[in-house]
């Protein structure tokens, strides 16, 4: 997968997922969509919005009553990927993949 062109994640989500927006927020990000199947695909899509995906997480851990993101990160269902760094940089995009998922459709 090539750097991702948009400006920021949400627009990417938009270009890239809007069209799964529905089915990401009611079954979850790991259920092997496109561009967001692969660890190496979901590395960089990462590295390039790894600011806002993080201060992404990191409010909502604060929202939630978490310690941290790590605390936050410990109670999703595929937390076994937080073994390596790649592993991590998975569990957040598909974490934010949720998020904006959630936001577009106003799934709970």
């Amino acid at each position: 997968m090539n750097k991702p062109r948009q400006k920021n994640f949400r627009a990417w989500f938009a270009a890239k997922l809007a069209d799964n927006a529905r089915d990401i927020a009611e079954h979850g990000a790991d259920a092997g969509y496109p561009y967001i199947t692969y660890t190496r695909d979901t590395v960089v899509i990462f590295d390039a919005y790894a600011d806002e995906i993080w201060n992404m997480a990191v409010e909502d851990a604060e929202s939630m009553g978490c310690k941290n993101v790590l605390e936050m990160i410990s109670g999703f269902g595929r937390v076994d990927m937080a073994e390596s760094f790649d592993g991590l940089k998975n569990l957040l995009v598909w974490y934010a993949c949720e998020t904006v998922a959630r936001e577009l459709t106003e799934v709970v």
